[in-house]
């Protein structure tokens, strides 16, 4: 199944660009407000690029399947930075040419993998960002990180079950290369800004 080749054919990414987004600080809940802010410009970045791209490329049936529309997470973000005081208008362009896959089921999947994935970890992450004394009293600037709520575990398994149901095995390495390059997006740009 596509789903479990995704994860270990992305690993490697995957592990890369934790390193780089402070998991280890998340972890230890010794995260700083200007890292918060780091993490956040990242994925308003990267979401308001691919986003709305990627959602309308998918064939109507898979994005009825997804209930994309309930999986749009830019309104969160935007409602994230303008709590912090982050002005959308002034972050920085791109200084590496975005990866935006192919009008292709496989493609734009394994684009989604990547940023739905994201959203998995993100309860954890919120829950160790409230236990962080830095961020005491600021649960309404952690939209994002809480994005789906309860329905987090049931959102992730429509979303295996979608994935795997739509991508034809003559198709993975397809999907595994845009999750790859997908992944390459968000490591440049964390690189970018540090």
């Amino acid at each position: 199944m596509i789903a479990n080749l995704l994860r270990t054919e992305t690993a490697e990414n995957h592990k890369t660009l934790e390193s780089l987004m402070f998991v280890d600080e998340i972890m230890n809940n010794s995260l700083s407000i200007d890292q918060y802010k780091k993490l956040l410009t990242i994925n308003y970045i990267i979401h308001q690029k691919l986003e709305n791209t990627l959602a309308n490329m998918l064939d109507a049936a898979i994005a009825e399947q997804l209930e994309m529309k309930s999986r749009l997470k830019l309104a969160a973000l935007e409602e994230d930075l303008k709590y912090w005081n982050i002005d959308s208008l002034t972050l920085p362009g791109l200084d590496f040419e975005l990866f935006v896959p192919d009008k292709n089921t496989a493609e734009v999947l394994g684009a989604l993998y990547v940023l739905e994935g994201a959203t998995l970890g993100g309860n954890v992450i919120k829950r160790h960002i409230l236990a962080n004394p830095n961020f005491k009293d600021h649960e309404g600037g952690l939209n994002y990180y809480g994005v789906y709520g309860d329905e987090l575990s049931t959102k992730w398994k429509i979303f295996v079950s979608v994935i795997n149901q739509s991508v034809a095995e003559a198709d993975y390495e397809r999907c595994i290369n845009s999750a790859n390059l997908t992944f390459n997006n968000l490591i440049n740009l964390s690189k970018q800004l540090n």
